[in-house]
């Protein structure tokens, strides 16, 4: 496993990378206050078969700190110069959250630069629908430091090491970082670029999904990709169960390739 950064138009991106340089590439995009820590369960299964970028979104991590409101459009764009800088060609998308927000604008986007997508536990609501939650957002957002016991009520089987990797990732990115992104999520018009994905898709969510409303809006908006339920999952199946996760994307890149042939 290796660190390192890109510079980018607006400022450096951490990434780690892992699995054969030569092999497809798979860019991993993790959820609010996270990391690429985030995914480190997932590494030794998914870099069989893949080149592993995991990045640390603009304000989080040990990237570069947000300087005002980013667009999910914006990180979109910085995503796509840190796959350009480092030459990478026909990616296969995965993101959790926000992660997923910002894969699905760029499948959308931009389908001739990927290969496939990867859809993790990502809120696909009206801006309504975000303003009936948007109390509880900024509760969850707009307060860095929270008790194991609350942490624990949202990532399943947080033990104490990862209790404290995830305050570490909280506490990098920070609330103001945190409640930007939640507002860029809901600015986003995800009903539309789902409607625009052409990519074959994969949707995951964990059977304690705290976003089951947003199951529907998959299940209409993307009838022909395959939606897997997770089990010992809730919000952050790379976390909680990484082994089910690699599990259901590998067993989907067969059933792809034998239907392919």
């Amino acid at each position: 496993m290796e660190h390192d950064f890109v510079s980018t138009s607006e400022g450096q991106l951490h990434y780690v990378r892992t699995g054969p340089r030569d092999a497809p590439a798979l860019l991993l995009l993790h959820s609010n206050g996270g990391s690429w820590r985030q995914f480190a369960g997932t590494f030794a299964g998914l870099s069989d078969r893949f080149a592993v970028y995991a990045v640390d979104l603009p304000g989080q991590g040990d990237s570069f700190p947000l300087g005002d409101h980013f667009a999910i459009e914006r990180y979109s764009r910085l995503l796509l110069e840190f796959i350009d800088a480092l030459e990478l060609e026909q990616v296969t998308l995965l993101g959790c959250s926000v992660g997923g927000s910002i894969a699905i604008d760029l499948a959308a986007n931009h389908p001739q630069r990927f290969e496939r997508l990867v859809i993790v536990e990502t809120p696909a609501r009206s801006d309504e629908a975000w303003a009936s939650r948007w109390g509880a957002m900024e509760a969850l957002f707009g307060v860095v430091a929270q008790p194991f016991e609350f942490a624990a009520k949202r990532v399943l089987g947080l033990t104490p090491q990862g209790y404290l990797e995830w305050s570490i990732d909280r506490h990098k990115a920070g609330a103001k970082t945190m409640v930007s992104v939640m507002w860029a999520m809901r600015r986003h018009d995800s009903f539309a670029a789902l409607e625009r994905l052409t990519l074959p898709t994969l949707v995951l969510f964990g059977e304690s999904t705290p976003i089951a409303d947003s199951r529907a809006v998959y299940e209409s908006r993307l009838p022909q990709a395959p939606l897997v339920t997770l089990p010992g999952c809730g919000h952050f199946p790379m976390v909680e169960n990484p082994a089910a996760l690699v599990e259901a994307v590998l067993a989907w890149l067969e059933q792809e390739v034998e239907q392919a042939r």
